[in-house]
C-alpha cells in the first residue's frame, strides 16, 4: 500500500503559486474580453438602429414613387383611351 506524504514542500508552494497566477491572468483576460465584446455589441446595436431608420426612409420614398408611377400610368391610359376613340378635349 502506498502512503501519501502530508508535508508541504517548496514544489507544492510553487505549483500553488503558479496556479493562482494562471487563474488571475485568465480572469483578467476574460474580463477584458467581456468588456470589449460588450462595447462592440453596443456599437453594433447603434449601427443597426441607424440602418433600420435608413431602410424605413427608403421604403417610404419608394412607396411614394410607386404611387406617383401608378398615377402617371393611369393618366397615360386615359390619354391613350382618348386617342384611340378619337375624342379630344
Amino acid at each position: 500500500m502506498t502512503q501519501i506524504d502530508n508535508r508541504i514542500s517548496h514544489g507544492n508552494i510553487l505549483v500553488l503559486g503558479s496556479m493562482v497566477v494562471g487563474v488571475a491572468v485568465a480572469w483578467g483576460t476574460w474580463t477584458t474580453t467581456t468588456s470589449s465584446l460588450a462595447a462592440k455589441l453596443a456599437d453594433h446595436a447603434a449601427s443597426l438602429s441607424a440602418h433600420e431608420a435608413r431602410i424605413r426612409a427608403m421604403e417610404t420614398t419608394t412607396a411614394r414613387q410607386d404611387e406617383r408611377m401608378v398615377l402617371i400610368l393611369d393618366s397615360l391610359r386615359k390619354i391613350e383611351a382618348r386617342l384611340d376613340t378619337g375624342r379630344h378635349p
